[in-house]
């Protein structure tokens, strides 16, 4: 990509209406994520005109199937089009009114998207980071490095944060979001102003009003969390993830959604839930205690089947139970727990593994376990280590 041409870029229009950076926003790739961090590294100036783009173009994207490239090549001309056309006024009333009455000029697939609920928050790659962030509306920002971190939100839409205050202003109680994130080898435990508890693993994020005031109570989830939802028949719970989009009344569920997984798994323990896709006139599917309901990134397709939720629960109480796992899996949620980077080699992809593991133990202890139960070799380099036969 081109610096040079995003130095000269001066409003958020800019950056809206080139093809490459709303599709960057649209399509998250690493390689150019680490592209657009280091730009604003090198550019501070940019940032608000930067983050203003990515919430338009990100709030405006409907969550349906893809959009072919074909018809994203016709609308981006037509919205230059429209773009020459349009006198802008990026005043702070209305920046998003102007860039919004763009966007939806191309059409309805855009105007559908407005109409609806299912924006998804500006997620953010949680493996950059090194401690915990609390992120307001206002763009303050708290850290934290403890491994286990309390996040409370009391009933005046305040939070404390391992009994530190932390005053929300009043207005960002009532629309706006807090958002979480959790880096890998890291945890937190969520109490929410409403009473729900929240456990959220490691690499994960979550966004949620200070105060729950509308008919429903939303949240938005990236990663691992496991959830006890305070009952409200009047005030339904939703917890919404890019591809899955979960109701329930009150219960305990778990559910795992990470980018980077090929499936978004729903586990019930206890109550009731349903599910379906977090899509336009989407049907749901009913869960009872014991059931799974699996959705599968690369066919779009909805599972529903009986599952050990202990499983998939465990993780909140300290350790990991498998059953005939692939190792790989294993090895995969190891890392995000301890943030350490685990190699395996080839030819070990279907070897698969079953036993329990303490968390609380070192993870050369907890490899060493693994190694002699499954017969394979654990070898340490420089703080990594390589899984072999």
């Amino acid at each position: 990509m081109e610096t040079e041409k995003f130095i000269n870029y001066q409003t958020t229009e800019d950056f809206i209406l080139d093809k490459e950076f709303s599709y960057w926003v649209l399509h998250p790739d690493v390689e150019i994520d680490l592209f657009w961090e280091s730009f604003i590294n090198d550019h501070p100036e940019k940032k608000t005109q930067f983050r203003d783009a990515i919430l338009i173009i990100k709030s405006l994207q409907p969550i349906q199937q893809e959009v072919p490239q074909e018809k994203l090549d016709v609308i981006f001309q037509k919205v230059q089009l429209a773009g020459k056309k349009i006198k802008f006024n990026w005043n702070v009333g209305l920046k998003y009114a102007a860039a919004i009455a763009i966007l939806i000029s191309v059409g309805s697939l855009i105007y559908l998207s407005f109409q609806t609920k299912n924006q998804f928050p500006i997620e953010v790659a949680s493996e950059m980071f090194l401690k915990g962030k609390v992120i307001l509306a206002d763009g303050t920002t708290r850290e934290f490095d403890t491994e286990q971190t309390t996040i409370v939100n009391n009933t005046t839409g305040n939070l404390s944060i391992n009994s530190d205050t932390i005053n929300v202003s009043s207005e960002q109680t009532t629309s706006t979001l807090i958002q979480v994130i959790i880096p890998y080898g890291k945890r937190s435990e969520i109490t929410l102003a409403d009473g729900t508890h929240i456990w959220l693993n490691s690499g994960s994020q979550l966004s949620y009003p200070s105060k729950f005031e509308s008919s429903s109570r939303e949240v938005f989830l990236s990663g691992e969390a496991f959830f006890e939802v305070k009952a409200n028949h009047d005030q339904p719970f939703y917890v919404i993830t890019r591809e899955v989009k979960i109701k329930v009344l009150g219960t305990s569920f778990n559910v795992s959604s990470y980018v980077e997984d090929n499936t978004v798994q729903t586990v019930l323990l206890k109550g009731k839930v349903t599910a379906g896709k977090n899509k336009l006139f989407a049907s749901t599917i009913e869960l009872i205690p014991g059931e799974r309901l699996t959705y599968d990134k690369n066919n779009s397709n909805l599972l529903k089947d009986k599952v050990d939720v202990q499983l998939y629960s465990s993780w909140v109480k300290g350790y990991l139970v498998f059953r005939n796992i692939p190792i790989t899996e294993v090895f995969t949620k190891l890392e995000r727990y301890y943030n350490r980077q685990i190699s395996v080699e080839d030819g070990l992809g279907k070897t698969t593994f079953s036993g329990k593991l303490d968390l609380g133990e070192n993870l050369k202890t907890v490899l060493t376990n693994i190694a002699f139960a499954a017969s394979v070799n654990v070898e340490e380099n420089n703080g990594s280590f390589i899984i072999k036969k």
